[in-house]
């Protein structure tokens, strides 16, 4: 007797078989093995006719091989494409009936052309190169396979028949939650749900909470086939996010009941209850497992089940921490069985290692751990604990610590020659420091004056008002505006906030935008004094002059709050600001005024000193060997008058220059 998890197996991988063969027909159309004659609209009988012209069953003369082959060698010429046809209808190994091969059950009025009456005679002909044609259909995505046997388990593991699933779908307003701790779940079911595999029909997935990069909205050519509306929600969205927000989100879409909600979950751990309990229809289902990994190289491969499990049974095999993308990647054509076996027990021991690293490792040269989410791990320094956030955790924002400067003279750190030149103390050589960096010039005044500024604010005497905080560096990409932030860093000896209006707007709505700028700021302010570098400053735009006329609202709001920030009633004491830009011309002129990045300094590439200095830097501890094979006063006197002259640690500064510019 069949199972209930049987009868979902078989359907969804039956709808996977008909998208492959409509791919098939639209493939063959392409090349001109067939012919799209017309479409039939409508909700439960649209689709596409297809007609086999003259010159495919001239084919049919050749011998099997040859056939097979001469079909094999016209696809490949075709495009790969997403079927524009619908994946209703009946089966297509059913025979047809004259010239037409329909993929619907019924058709709007017959042929009675004449070309169709001389045809008719010749049925089994066009039902043979049909048939031909059906064995180039691409086998099933191990994918598609995959969540196909866990959707199955998960319906027959938690109902005991159709009827109950039936009558939750057939509600406008369901909330029906599936859970498979499988990575990777998430993803491919959506793509299988917006693709119809998984309901019979398209569907327009819009988002119960916010944007998530699972799913990238379907493709230009699917925009046109009609969809039914579902609200979607993954487990690692609820994971992240602020439980009251969310929970008002889902209520108001439940209450609308215009679209059921899905909520897919791939997480290892419980959800709230909020969620887990009110669902109206629960489906779980546990991981991978030995039967089922059997029952899918079975479908993918034709091995035979009672195989499978004996060599994974005699293998041991450990499948916690396999993804259904690494089952992609060890279950490829041509592959056996102990081949793909080792694959798979390679990609388990790497993702359990990597699992524990994210768990339990740390960064310590930037105090900063990555999760597989993308997030950063905040060590040594406090958090607002209502933010968005988890506690520990942040998106979008990296903290550098400074680096333990050691021998350094920090009370005379540089002198200016009579040249003009600065001599750099040679402690210094090889620390990234904003006293080792040239070419800045106004920028390192800057944080040299800020620097002594900082030593009077913490004694308590200087107001931070009388200071100058704020900078903004333009210039173009690669005159290092970031690695001043991360010297500055190291010179003042405070910790380092590095985020970018990037990433402000990543998650795209207008409120969750402005809370991550707040938190950036809140999150600067508990931890004072400290910079917070903000990158791409640019990207932020201007309210006037600007292209942005449908979203000026959107735009206006982000930088009014930012001018709110940077000077309004929330205080910025002990928050230095650094902001970087190439295109300083794009930035709102109410950004520069006095108060907010008032002071502005333009980084050109460097020039030939600068060049001398940068290189000197990079050498470091080798710059005395670099220069004791330096040329001679002899070799160089028709190049530069005078030559070189001494040597030793002495005349370093004097040495550098004739030397680089010698060569």
């Amino acid at each position: 007797m069949e199972t209930l998890t049987d009868r979902i197996t078989r359907y969804i991988l039956a709808r996977v078989h008909r998208l492959a063969v409509l791919d098939l027909y639209e493939r063959a159309a392409g090349v001109g093995l067939l012919e799209q004659a017309f479409i039939i609209e409508g909700d439960e009988q649209s689709g596409t006719v297809w007609r086999v012209p003259e010159h495919s069953l001239h084919l049919l003369r050749s011998e099997p091989v040859k056939l097979h082959a001469e079909l094999g060698r016209r696809l490949r010429r075709a495009t790969y494409k997403t079927p524009t046809c619908d994946v209703h209808g009946q089966d297509f190994a059913e025979p047809t009936v004259g010239n037409v091969c329909s993929s619907t059950k019924r058709r709007s009025k017959p042929d009675t052309s004449a070309t169709a009456t001389r045809e008719v005679s010749v049925p089994a002909c066009r039902h043979e190169f049909l048939a031909q044609l059906r064995k180039h259909i691409a086998p099933p995505s191990v994918a598609h396979v995959a969540i196909a046997l866990l959707v199955a388990r998960a319906v027959g593991s938690s109902i005991p028949d159709l009827s109950l699933l039936s009558a939750v779908l057939r509600n406008p307003g369901a909330f029906v939650l599936i859970k498979a701790p499988v990575g990777r779940f998430e993803r491919r079911f959506v793509f299988m749900l917006e693709d119809g595999l998984i309901l019979p029909c398209w569907t327009k997935l819009e988002d119960v909470y916010r944007s998530n990069s699972v799913w990238d909205g379907y493709s230009d050519r699917r925009r046109k086939r009609p969809r039914k509306t579902i609200k979607k929600l993954v487990g690692t969205d609820v994971q992240k996010a602020v439980e009251r927000s969310l929970s008002k989100s889902l209520v108001d879409v439940l209450l609308e009941r215009s679209a059921p909600v899905v909520l897919a979950d791939e997480t290892e751990t419980a959800l709230p209850p909020f969620v887990s309990m009110t669902a109206d229809l629960v489906l779980e289902t546990a991981g991978l497992d030995h039967e089922m990994i059997a029952e899918l190289l079975h479908i993918c491969c034709g091995i035979a089940p009672k195989q499978s499990l004996q060599q994974l049974e005699k293998a041991a095999l450990d499948l916690k921490g396999l993804s259904i993308d690494a089952l992609a990647l060890a279950v490829r054509p041509g592959r056996g069985l102990e081949q793909i076996l080792s694959i798979l027990e390679v990609l388990g021991k790497q993702a359990r290692a990597s699992s524990k690293s994210d768990d339990d490792g740390e960064d310590r040269g930037s105090r900063r751990v990555g999760d597989r989410s993308g997030r950063a791990k905040v060590k040594g320094l406090r958090s607002d604990g209502d933010s968005d956030d988890p506690s520990g955790t942040l998106d979008g924002i990296d903290i550098v610590q400074p680096d333990r400067l050691v021998g350094t003279s920090d009370e005379q750190p540089s002198a200016v020659t009579d040249l003009g030149q600065t001599v750099v103390d040679r402690n210094l050589v090889g620390q990234l420091r904003v006293e080792t960096l040239s070419g800045y010039r106004e920028a390192l005044e800057w944080a040299l004056d800020l620097k002594t500024d900082l030593l009077l604010w913490r004694e308590g005497e200087l107001a931070w008002n009388e200071m100058s905080t704020k900078l903004i560096l333009s210039g173009p990409p690669g005159t290092g505006k970031t690695t001043y932030a991360r010297a500055l860093c190291n010179t003042l000896q405070v910790p380092l906030l590095v985020t970018s209006v990037a990433s402000w707007l990543e998650p795209g709505y207008l409120g969750d935008v402005l809370k991550r700028m707040t938190r950036d700021f809140e999150l600067a302010r508990k931890n004072a004094p400290v910079i917070l570098f903000i990158d791409e400053i640019d990207n932020i735009g201007s309210r006037f002059g600007g292209n942005r006329e449908q979203h000026d609202d959107y735009w206006r709001s982000l930088i009014n709050r930012l001018l709110e920030l940077l000077d309004g009633t929330t205080k910025t004491d002990g928050v230095i600001v650094v902001a970087a830009t190439n295109l300083p011309e794009k930035i709102d002129p109410a950004l520069l005024r006095s108060g907010r990045l008032e002071k502005h300094v333009a980084i050109p590439m460097p020039d030939t000193e600068g060049l001398i200095d940068i290189l000197a830097y990079h050498l470091g501890a080798d710059l005395t060997d670099v220069l004791s094979t330096a040329p001679l006063i002899g070799t160089t006197a028709g190049l530069r008058p005078g030559g070189l002259v001494g040597g030793g640690d002495s005349a370093v500064n004097s040495i550098i220059p004739g030397a680089i510019k010698d060569v």
